[in-house]
């Protein structure tokens, strides 16, 4: 495991191009998120931590705008997927939700610092898939604190895999922007070492921009974040039911 801290090139209100591009972003009409699942509702914990992210990142000579999904795990802090923030990012910015909707002006990013996790482990039958996969977990540094949300609290022993993990993302289709944010139960099938989780999706598809979302354990009524979603294996991409999960390890931290 190494971890690297990616500072953002320049403070984000310098790129005013950048900035207007991730307000469009995070703004436009919400779009369907994981196929099926159910509506986030305003009264669910984890929806309200839950997050909606846009990056502007450059290669090369090009620029690409990357869309995901996140978890506020304090009120200044972020825990996402590190391939959502790949590369050299211009600016990024978080959007929460009130219920299933965004809600709110996007909240800037000021610093990413990202986490690469070493396959470790891996069952046979996915050896093959998951070698081509970027297993990792990346915290997002807020401009400034977030009030008036609650945090959802890391696992931070993840000793005995529960029965049922629960995953928030706000996906997108069309190639539109955020999207209406969704909740869907998950079966764990296989368990790394390393807590590398693989799990299956009941009664529904994880789709594209639900990268990042939290993946949280609700034992004793109390949401816990397990890790982030990482990759999803299917046959007909970019949609499937059966998600790779990067365990959230805050010794790492």
């Amino acid at each position: 495991m190494y971890k690297r801290q990616m500072p953002i090139m320049q403070r984000l209100k310098s790129y005013v191009g950048w900035i207007s591009s991730l307000w469009l972003l995070l703004s436009v009409a919400p779009a369907q998120a994981i196929e099926g699942g159910r509506l986030a509702r305003a009264n669910d914990p984890l929806a309200a931590a839950t997050v909606t992210i846009g990056s502007v990142v450059a290669g090369g000579e090009s620029v690409s705008l990357n869309r995901c999904s996140g978890v506020l795990i304090s009120p200044e802090y972020v825990l996402t997927a590190a391939h959502c923030v790949r590369g050299n990012a211009l600016a990024a910015a978080v959007r929460f939700f009130s219920g299933s909707r965004p809600t709110g002006r996007p909240v800037r990013v000021a610093q990413v610092a990202r986490y690469a996790l070493q396959e470790d482990d891996v069952p046979r039958e996915y050896a093959a898939s998951l070698a081509e996969l970027s297993l990792d977990t990346a915290i997002l540094r807020l401009e400034a604190p977030v009030r008036g949300r609650r945090p959802i609290m890391v696992e931070r022993r993840p000793d005995r895999v529960p029965s049922r993990l629960r995953l928030a993302g706000a996906g997108l289709s069309g190639g539109r922007g955020a999207g209406i944010l969704r909740t869907t139960l998950l079966e764990p099938i296989a368990i790394t070492r390393s807590g590398l989780t693989i799990a299956r999706a009941i009664g529904s598809r994880v789709c594209v921009g639900d990268s990042g979302g939290p993946v949280v354990a609700e034992g004793r009524g109390v949401p816990r974040v397990w890790g982030v979603a990482s990759a999803v294996m299917t046959r007909e991409p970019p949609c499937g039911d059966t998600l790779v999960i990067a365990p959230a390890n805050p010794a790492a931290w």
